[in-house]
């Protein structure tokens, strides 16, 4: 019998890519950067130009994908990926660099947008929880695997980059080569877009909560640890363990909202996240903090498949592209804000303000969520 699931391998070898090609970049360049001495806050100016360069391309996306099919979109933005990751191989000038950061945020956002528009598209109602789960799960440990590069700069800083290249350009290829990919979209009925953004309020909130808390915490994980008294392999460990709860628990979080819907799932990951939170700056040893952070990770892990689910069950296939967009705006939001609010805040109450701002952030989200607010009501 034939999988379900089969004519999908391609997105989720594309996201896949994506994913460790994000992954290998963050590390790699971070690193190449502080051995030139580079200021710290021209580091994080160099990973959020990228964050930066996802909103702005997911501004035309939607449209692109109208005029030129979902397959094209997604093809070409991996391409543009390959070759802005292979550029960053030949200059090390700051200003290029940034210029290549922004052009692989523009590019990321066409992948995200695109393949997830296909995967709402292409999945039953029945099952989408699962294939966003299984989605999820692709980017995720694909992205866990991306810091391996880090082994590869001892041959020389070309090879890392060369790699995150030849891994976009693969699935790149496999999109561009079929006829149908540049066939554009009949258009259909579309609502406005504050219906539009009423209608998926939840999504787009939960989408910048995906954001906002992966940015928070990859970042500043390293920090709490490290001034927390923990060695640099530890570390790396618990980074790794946060990493393992974030990649496995979409597919469980997907099989759950299959079965007693998206948004009592999302209630249920975001309640046991605030406690782990809070309890982080109690654990002391090593086993115990390792154990909440993949509750931690797993908690946060599930919110970018929930809310393309939530999107998917509001919207009309006409629409799919335009909602896409603007949850992909939102996360590329959620990641320029997340790094920066929890630093402010840990610079003048101390570290472990980290963990508690996660859970505060978490409660907000729940009050305004079952308040039933939504800013755009009134103009809809």
């Amino acid at each position: 019998m034939r999988s379900p699931y089969r004519p999908l391998l391609p997105l989720f070898m594309a996201i896949g890519a994506a994913g460790f090609t994000l992954g290998l970049v963050l590390p790699v360049t971070t690193v190449v950067l502080e051995e030139l001495s580079v200021s710290a806050p021209l580091i994080g100016l160099t990973a959020t130009v990228s964050a930066v360069g996802t909103m702005a391309g997911s501004l035309f996306v939607g449209r692109a994908i109208r005029d030129y099919g979902a397959k094209a979109v997604v093809g070409t933005g991996l391409f543009l990926t390959a070759v802005s990751v292979g550029a960053l191989s030949l200059w090390l000038y700051i200003p290029y660099w940034l210029l290549l950061r922004f052009i692989m945020g523009v590019a990321l956002a066409a992948v995200f947008t695109a393949s997830e528009t296909m995967i709402n598209r292409n999945s039953s109602v029945e099952s989408r929880g699962r294939t966003l789960g299984l989605y999820g799960m692709a980017f995720s440990l694909s992205f866990m695997i991306g810091p391996l590069g880090l082994m590869m700069l001892r041959f020389g800083i070309w090879l890392p980059f060369i790699t995150g290249a030849l891994a976009c350009l693969v699935p790149a290829l496999l999109f561009l080569r079929f006829p149908s990919a540049t066939t554009p979209e009949t258009p259909g009925a579309e609502r406005k877009g504050t219906v539009i953004i009423r209608r998926i309020f939840l999504s787009l909130s939960t989408m910048f909560l995906a954001g906002f808390m992966e940015g928070a915490l990859l970042v500043l994980i390293p920090l709490y640890t490290l001034r927390q008294g923990f060695s640099t392999g530890e570390t790396g460990m618990l980074l790794f363990i946060f990493l393992v709860g974030h990649g496995c628990m979409p597919l469980l979080a997907g099989l759950a909202a299959d079965r007693w819907d998206f948004p009592r799932t999302l209630a249920a990951v975001i309640i046991a996240g605030i406690p782990a939170f809070i309890l982080v700056p109690f654990a002391s040893q090593l086993f115990s903090l390792a154990l909440l952070l993949i509750v931690c990770g797993a908690s946060v892990g599930s919110l970018y498949p929930l809310s393309i689910g939530l999107l998917a069950n509001r919207l009309t296939y006409s629409e799919l592209p335009r909602g896409n967009a603007m949850t992909t705006f939102c996360y590329g939001l959620g990641s320029v804000l997340g790094p920066i609010i929890p630093a402010v805040v840990m610079h003048f109450t101390g570290v472990s303000a980290l963990f508690l701002v996660a859970a505060m952030v978490y409660f907000i989200f729940l009050s305004v969520w079952w308040s039933g607010w939504n800013p755009v009501r009134k103009w809809a």
